[in-house]
This record gives C-alpha cells, structure tokens and sequence, in this order.
C-alpha cells in the first residue's frame, strides 16, 4: 500500500461523512415541511371540532375513543415495529438485494395486518356483548360506539406505518410525510359533512369516526403505491422473508413495553381526566361508580388534548422529523461500527434540537393565552374553556424541550441495539406520572394532570442523556454548550420582547396580540443568534450547511 492510499481513503471517509450530514438537514427539511403542512390541517381539524363540539362530554367521549387506534400508530408507526424493521430490511437489502428485502417486507406485513385483524374482531365482539348485555350510560354507550367504529383504524394506519418504514431506509422521506395530510383533509371533510347533516351531537361525531376510518385506507394505499412505484413493493415470493420476522418480534418486544409506557403516559392523564369529570347536564362521572369521587368539570379532556397537541406541534414538525431522519443514518454507522460517526451525527442532531426546542417550547408557553383566543374560542368553545385550555398549552409547552430531546437520544438507543434503557427509564417516568397525577389533580385540579407529564419527562430525559454519555462515549459537549448558552441568550431576549408587547396589546385584538409578538419574537431571536454566530439556524433553512 502505498503512503497516499490511508491520506485518500481518510478523504474520502471524510466526503462521505460531509455527504452524509448536509443529506440529514436536507431530509430534514424535507420532511419538516411535509409535516408542517399536516399539522397546520390538523390544527384546523382540532379547531372545526372544537367549534362544533365545544369542550363538552361528547368530544370527550371521542378523544378517548381515539386514544387506542391512535396508540397502535404511534407505536407501529413512531416505535417499536419500525424500529426493528428498519435495520433487518437495510442489512437484507445491502447484502442479499433488493428481492430479500421486498420478500422480508411483505412477510411482516401480512403477519402484522393477520394480528391486528385478530384483535380489531375480537375487540368487535366484545363491544358488541357490552352493547347487548349491560346497562350503559349514555356517555359509555356512545364511548362503545366510536371504538367499534375506528377499530378498523388500526389495521389500515400501522400497514401504512411499515410501509412509510421502507421507504424511509430508501432515502424517501416525502410521501411517508404526507401520509397524516390524507387523515387530516378527509377528517375535516367528515367534520364539514357532520355539520351540514344533523344538529345531534352524538350522530355528528360518528360520522367524524366513521369518515377517519375511510381516511386510514387511503393513507395505507399512498405509501404502498409509492413503493411499487420504485420496485420495492410487496411481492408474491415472500415465504423466504418469514424467518426474519421471528428476529423482528423478538427486537420488538423490549421496544413495545418501552413505547406504550412513554405513550401511556398522555393516555393516563386523558383518561383521568374523562373518569374524573362530571358529565354535561349532572350525573355520575365514571370513577365514581368506584368510589372515587367527580375532581373536574366536563370538557377537562378536550382542553388537556388541545394541550397535547399544541404541545405536538413541534414535536411532530421537528422532533419526530429529526428522529425520522436521523435514524436510518445513525442505524448505519452502527451497524458498520462507525462510533465516531455516530456520535458526530447525534451531537449534530441534539444540537439541532437545542437551537429549535427551545425557542418553540418558550414561544407556545408565552403566547398559550392568545393563541387558544384565536384559534380555538369560536362556536361552543366558551371563554372559561379558552382559560383553562391556554394553562395547558402552557404547561405543556414548558416540556417541549425534554420531549423533542427524549425522541432523539432514544433513536440512538435503538440505532445502536440497546432497546432496554428506553423502557427502563420509561418505566420510572411512567411511575412517576402516576405518582404526580394523583397528588396534583387534588391541589391543582386538571392542570395538574399536564404538571405531572411534563416532570416525568424532565427526569426520563436526564436519565437517557447520563446512559447516553455513559455507554456511547462522550458527545461533542463543547459544541453542545456553545449551542445551549446562545440559544438561551436568544431565547431569552425573544421572550422578553414578546411579553412587553402582550402587556401593551389589548386583548380584544386577537389577531394582532398573537401576530405581532409571534413575528417580532421569532425576528429578535433570529438577529440575536445571528449575531452571537449560531450555525444551526443556517443549517437549517439555507442550502448549504456550515458544520462546526
């Protein structure tokens, strides 16, 4: 070998390296617009629902129906079935082509539609004996309804789900974000039909679950239509890929309990906050048919998922944007035994997530009161709804951080083969949620209930980043700090100005006490960084990428 090959070959590592983080950003980009777009339908999807429904129990009945289709997406879609396909389908298609990686992906989806349609007929059945056999509140009858209506829900979006998963490792990062913008303008589309059909409100909201339940195939048909578009379809010679899908159930299993727990906790407080509520015209709330008596008013539900949802705003058109790209990436240098590569690409992702996180998670919990005035007081949504609703936004805008934080390091977990210290830690958080939702709902009623997420979350994350730089080696930290203080400075003048101008703006202008502080921030903070030399932000929304 001669003196020049390791100088060319170091080069060439270090091209591919460059490549490889200006194609990150790029991605990046690319699918944080596409889910921009989503979640801005889905804003006004959570506004046409608010208007129709107002913060009542029948809303409430829904959100809580919806939590468990709404659960098996995020868990197939956003955890632990991607998780450990993604790595199997890249290592069948690098060393054995692309036939063994069609084969391995039709086998796990015809083993994942076969269980899921198992559940979805045995989850029927049983709605159905509950319906026939006992004597139901209006509320839980109308609860028993919904789900058998959006059962079916859950085949269509997690078969969508695997499939979004192999193009995701095809460096196709598009059409798998456009998958939600299908729900989102069918799913307004039902909302409008409601409208104009009937003024009963429990015949209205079925007809929304019904129209989600249309909206699930037509996300399934997009990213599977894509793939046979690129020749990587399902294929009828899958037999051969049946063996792999025994070693991706037994990679997802530690995921799974990792995932549920981490999304458990959004459910538990949803479903406090529905057992502990006096339904709309008197009676019983359903915790008291345990004894345990009615803490909260109706509608605490809807105003504590407008909460979580404004809180996943940016965690969707960022955190799940990165972690979404960053996976494939990081998964690679694992599986090559690029350490070093791996810590570049996640210290350039947290670093990423500092110079967004955080200017977002204050920018939602300062302007929380505006923008739950103009967004959401119309129609049945009443101004004593817009109060409490602006104090969970807040709250839960506080923790916007830690979560966007949390989506990224556990990737790397899972890039890296480590699936428990996700769901170890996932598990004292959950603990602690539990813990902190029954002490703060007495004192602090349904706010409380968004307090108790947020401090779980602030606690899982130090405890993911402590095992991070523990079993991965030491990140770049110096550039991690040098990030951090800059954004604080910015973030914290940009806080600064928007308060002077919310207290110098009357309220009644509800257009203007939102815009002009929402712009005039986002103006400061971006002159600030740019004046204290933040290279994030040029990473981000210019072409080139400046890597330091």
């Amino acid at each position: 070998m001669s003196p020049e090959e390791p100088e060319e070959t170091s080069g060439k590592n270090a091209h591919a390296l460059l490549n490889a983080r200006q194609s990150l950003v790029r991605n990046l980009r690319i699918v944080s617009l596409a889910t921009l777009f989503s979640r801005l339908l889905g804003l006004s999807r959570d506004i046409a629902m608010a208007s129709l429904f107002g913060a009542s129990t029948t809303l409430d009945v829904f959100i809580v129906a919806f939590r468990l289709p709404n659960l098996t997406r995020q868990l197939f879609g956003e955890g632990a079935l991607t998780t450990a396909f993604l790595p199997v389908f890249l290592r069948e298609q690098s060393q054995h082509g692309d036939n063994a990686a069609r084969a391995t992906l039709t086998a796990v989806a015809i083993v994942l539609a076969s269980f899921l349609s198992i559940i979805v007929l045995l989850g029927e059945a049983l709605i159905a004996w509950g319906l026939f056999t006992f004597t139901l509140t209006d509320s839980t009858r109308l609860l028993l309804q919904l789900l058998a209506i959006l059962l079916p829900y859950m085949i269509f979006i997690c078969t969508a789900a695997l499939m979004s998963a192999a193009l995701h490792a095809l460096k196709v990062f598009l059409w798998p974000a456009l998958v939600p913008v299908a729900l989102n303008v069918i799913w307004l589309t039902g909302v409008a039909i409601a409208y104009v059909s009937t003024v009963d409100e429990p015949t209205q909201i079925r007809i929304v679950a019904v129209t989600i339940s249309i909206a699930g195939v037509l996300q399934m048909l997009l990213p599977l239509l894509t793939l046979q578009r690129l020749g990587m379809g399902l294929t009828v010679n899958w037999r051969s890929g049946f063996s792999r899908v025994k070693e991706i159930l037994l990679t997802m299993l530690p995921v799974v309990v990792g995932i549920i727990i981490i999304q458990f906790n959004s459910v538990l407080d949803t479903l406090m906050a529905w057992g502990l509520s006096t339904p709309d015209g008197g009676g019983l709330a359903p915790f008291e048919a345990f004894g345990i008596p009615a803490l909260l008013p109706s509608g605490t539900a809807t105003e504590l998922y407008i909460g979580q949802r404004m809180h996943q705003f940016p965690l969707g058109v960022f955190g799940v944007a990165l972690g979404t790209v960053l996976f494939p990436l990081l998964t690679q240098h694992a599986q090559a035994g690029q350490m070093d590569a791996l810590r570049a690409d996640l210290t350039k992702g947290i670093r990423l997530t500092i110079a967004i996180a955080l200017p977002a998670s204050a920018g939602l919990f300062i302007l929380a009161s505006p923008l739950t005035n103009l967004l959401f007081r119309h129609g049945e949504f009443t101004a004593e709804d817009s109060s409490l609703t602006a104090q969970m936004i807040a709250i839960y805008g506080a923790g916007v951080w830690a979560s966007i934080g949390l989506t990224v390091l556990n990737r790397a977990f899972y890039a890296t083969g480590d699936r428990i210290s996700p769901m170890q830690f996932g598990v004292i958080a959950l603990t602690l949620n539990l813990v902190l939702n029954v002490l703060f709902v007495v004192t602090f009623k349904g706010i409380g209930l968004a307090m108790g997420s947020v401090l779980a979350t602030f606690l899982q994350l130090l405890l993911t980043t402590w095992r991070m730089n523990h079993q991965m080696g030491p990140l770049g930290w110096s550039s991690l700090m040098s990030t951090a203080w800059k954004t604080l400075v910015a973030t914290s003048l940009m806080v600064a100005v928007c308060y002077v101008l919310l207290v110098s703006i009357s309220p009644n202008q509800r257009v203007l006490v939102l815009l002009i502080p929402f712009m005039t921030g986002i103006g400061t903070f971006l002159v600030v960084a740019r004046l204290l030399g933040m290279h994030e932000i040029d990473e981000i929304f210019k072409r080139g990428t400046t890597d330091s």
